[in-house]
């Protein structure tokens, strides 16, 4: 047998293994996002079957699906496969197989492919339903849903799209109210959501390392609170009731919206509609900043949005691609960017950033956006730490209609995975 003396192996050689290694184990552990991978995948949806403006969750062993939906631009048809990869409350790949956390095929082949029916721009919208009879998941928890040009999800470069959904269980009773931040500072500007868990009847041996808590603000993960451990622990109940903000978020406001579901006519947010070069333009009214302005409630849709044209039969298919104009006119603010928010963002590789225009004194930004209603708000971006403020452009009130969802995650030892096992919907103005 031979033997290696790696005595005599170079320093620099084993510096250059040992960095290897850990750039593999920091991939391996990379966060699963929302992602269309190639620019020309647009209009990324998924929710539960006929409530496109609900949250995608799905009860363990309920019946229910949800529908994925996406649009490819360069017209052509493609193959694609898709399935569901468990994942941990972080969301990182767990260290399952496929096998154990699914009942039935790891990948299916994604059957409805149909072309856009008399659109300016030609796209290919893809649909497929899950669970269904050839996949379904024996585990609660998070989900990733991976469309790949390949049969073996596990191969990366060949991904698509990706969607996070979550299955969830009711084996606790979760308790939850949202309220005025207790923060003196942020009682007028955030909310805060307290909960309880009661496990009468469900064994928690170590609710330090193996519960936590996640909180979601209108379905945006980028905002979401997650990590939340019980403050105070009983024999059968868990608080999570803090005092310093760590379950607060920013009330906003209620979001700017507008809606384009004929081309022909321009609605009350619209000024005009033109076909140019490039297609139809919607040019929206000019929006100013709200941050000074006293909270006044409307009706919107959280940041979420409907693709719909009224003058068709399958909205998915004949539903045009129009450029939108927005405009907000405000000072410039230096060393910082604006950048629009929203659901219909939610997929894209970039921001949506505005471009100042001194001689209009504004922000302006075109997007190509399917038609339908859309609800949308405005940021500002640091440009040295990234973070995005709403207090000046949209302001923030604790009043606001807000969806919040609270989950939590146990860790189970004898699966090796982490569960859902009770999540909890919302509203902070109605009582529930």
């Amino acid at each position: 047998m031979k033997v290696y003396d790696f005595s005599k192996v170079k320093k620099s050689t084993i510096v250059l293994l040992m960095t290897l290694l850990s750039f593999s184990a920091v991939i391996a552990q990379k966060e699963l996002i929302n992602k269309a991978y190639y620019s020309s995948i647009q209009t990324v949806q998924v929710y539960p079957v006929g409530s496109p403006l609900m949250a995608p969750l799905l009860g363990l062993n309920s019946g229910e699906q949800l529908e994925f939906h996406f649009d490819e631009m360069d017209g052509s048809l493609n193959t694609y496969f898709y399935g569901a990869i468990h994942c941990t409350s972080n969301w990182q790949k767990s260290d399952i197989e496929s096998t154990e956390y699914l009942q039935g095929f790891p990948s299916q082949r994604i059957d409805y492919i149909e072309q856009s029916f008399s659109t300016v721009y030609e796209f290919v919208h893809y649909k497929f339903t899950f669970p269904n009879d050839m996949s379904k998941p024996r585990y609660s928890g998070n989900y990733l849903m991976v469309v790949s040009s390949s049969q073996d999800l596990s191969i990366e470069e060949d991904w698509i799209v990706t969607y996070r959904f979550m299955v969830y269980e009711s084996a606790i009773n979760l308790a939850a109210q949202v309220k005025p931040s207790t923060v003196i500072a942020d009682r007028f500007k955030k909310q805060q959501v307290d909960f309880n868990i009661y496990h009468k009847d469900f064994k928690i041996f170590d609710p330090m390392r193996d519960i936590s808590a996640t909180l979601i603000q209108n379905m945006d993960w980028s905002g979401a609170i997650a990590g939340l451990k019980p403050v105070f622990i009983k024999m059968e109940e868990l608080t999570f009731d803090y005092t310093s903000g760590q379950n607060s978020f920013w009330g906003g406001t209620e979001w700017r919206k507008f809606e384009m579901k004929n081309v022909n006519f321009a609605s009350s947010e619209v000024i005009d509609i033109v076909y140019q070069e490039d297609g139809y333009n919607v040019y929206l009214r000019p929006d100013l900043p709200q941050g000074g302005r006293a909270y006044s409630s409307e009706i919107d849709i959280n940041g979420t949005y409907l693709v719909k044209n009224d003058q068709a039969s399958d909205s998915d298919l004949e539903a045009e691609y129009v450029w939108v104009n927005f405009f907000l006119e405000m000072a410039e603010i230096l060393e910082s960017e604006v950048i629009i928010e929203g659901r219909f963002t939610e997929f894209f590789n970039e921001p949506i950033v505005c471009k100042y225009n001194p001689i209009k004194k504004g922000y302006s930004a075109k997007v190509l956006m399917k038609q339908g209603y859309y609800n949308y708000r405005y940021a500002v971006r640091d440009k040295y730490q990234a973070q995005d403020v709403i207090t000046y452009t949209e302001g923030s009130d604790s009043q606001t209609e807000n969806n919040y969802l609270v989950i939590i995650y146990m860790n189970d030892r004898n699966l090796d995975c982490d569960r859902i096992i009770a999540l909890r919907s919302l509203n902070s103005v109605k009582k529930q």
